[in-house]
């Protein structure tokens, strides 16, 4: 139960078993929630460890600032909230002609009526008028889930294709409706997947062919540079002789630089080329990985769907087994009363007191519910109390259906 931050829960103190849920705002990677432990310590990263145990959240609010303070330019802004060990507070325990048994927090000026009502509701063990309206919403649920299981079992046979390079739709049932639909996806997936693999072979060849192209001509450069680097020499010799004017030589020079400047445009030009080819494959290569990543996501989160679709499918052929087994015994007896007795210990000795819907509650108190009918009558157990409902379960385990 969540009681709410360290400013509305002034005069609570921590006790072994206690969570606070810690939020700092300038370190959203410091977000924890920590348990009182026995000794009556808790644990934070950067703090280490703080005495909780007797102390309010704000105490605790304050001391946590305080040892984290050094780690942060400004004070640290935290927030905390408090889930107290509902073994401290006091509960009201429901079991027997109820919706929901369990165990529930007790409140101050509780009736009988309440502890009813935070379990569900009386539980309905016959097939009233209205339970025949509910009885056709059931059964179109289960119609419901029965036809979802069918469409995930196709999907999910999908994915297991798309997953290992299948090329069809496979289930158990060769009558599945959604069979033709999945393997539809599972085609246009397949069309998709295709034009990727060949996108990403053609970006490898028109780069390979580029750079083959590009070095092919730095070769071609590579020799007319050792030629004119020959040209060179040779006219440096002849006007050192005299035999040929300076200029020239400058010719020469001014030839042998241009070439080198387009050997370095080669090169750059190279670089551009293998550095567009790899940008690409990469984006592609992403684009496949991302898609496998999804696909990987999507069976998790269909198997949670499957699973809880069949809970989901069990439950409702669990009610529909109850409104199934009521129309025995509404045509057997229409009329039915319910009678509430309060077993609650007086200086240590139980005591039974007759109740209505509007007797009120004290913790510790045991409700007895019983069923009357014109002919027959069942006896169950509504248990509410403070003390661990470990305690309950041993010393009532009769009471609970």
């Amino acid at each position: 139960m969540l009681l709410g931050s360290a400013h509305g829960e002034e005069k609570y103190l921590l006790q072994p078993g206690d969570s606070l849920e810690v939020w700092v705002a300038q370190e959203d990677d410091l977000r924890r929630n920590v348990v009182v432990e026995p000794d009556g310590w808790v644990s934070f990263p950067l703090a280490g460890h703080l005495k909780a145990e007797g102390l309010t959240v704000t105490q605790v609010e304050a001391a946590l600032s305080e040892k984290l303070r050094p780690f942060f330019k400004e004070n640290p802004n935290l927030t905390i909230m408090l889930r107290p060990d509902p073994l401290h507070q006091p509960n009201v325990f429901m079991a027997g002609e109820v919706t929901t048994p369990g165990s529930f927090p007790y409140r101050k000026g509780m009736t009988v009526l309440h502890g009813v009502s935070v379990a569900g509701g009386l539980h309905r063990s016959e097939m009233l008028a209205a339970d025949q309206d509910r009885s056709i919403v059931v059964k179109r649920s289960i119609e419901a889930a029965q036809s979802k299981l069918e469409q995930l079992a196709a999907r999910y046979a999908r994915f297991q294709a798309e997953l290992n390079g299948g090329a069809t739709v496979e289930v158990n049932d060769k009558n599945n409706r959604f069979i033709a639909q999945e393997q539809t996806l599972l085609d246009a997936y397949r069309q998709s997947l295709t034009a990727q693999t060949a996108a990403r072979h053609e970006a490898e060849a028109m780069g390979a062919r580029n750079l083959d192209s590009i070095k092919e001509q730095m070769a071609i450069l590579g020799r007319r540079i050792v030629f004119a680097t020959q040209r060179r020499d040779a006219t440096a010799a002849l006007v050192e002789k005299g035999a040929l004017q300076a200029g020239q030589q400058f010719d020469r020079e001014n030839e042998l630089a241009e070439l080198q400047s387009g050997r370095s445009q080669l090169d750059s030009e190279m670089t551009t080329v293998q550095r567009a080819m790899n940008t690409e494959i990469a984006v592609i290569d992403t684009a496949l990985r991302t898609q496998r990543e999804k696909l990987l996501s999507d069976i998790v989160d269909l198997e949670r769907d499957q699973q809880a679709t069949r809970e989901s499918l069990a439950d409702a052929q669990k009610v529909m087994q109850v409104y199934e087994n009521g129309m025995t015994a509404a045509r057997q007896s229409n009329q039915r009363t319910t009678v509430f007795t309060i077993i609650r210990t007086v200086d240590g000795e139980p005591q039974e007191i007759e109740a209505n819907e509007m007797t009120p509650l004290e913790p510790g108190d045991l409700v007895r519910v019983m069923y009357q009918t014109m002919d027959t009558g069942a006896e169950l157990s509504l248990h509410t109390e403070a003390q661990p409902a470990s305690n309950i379960a041993s010393s009532d385990a009769s009471a609970v259906r």
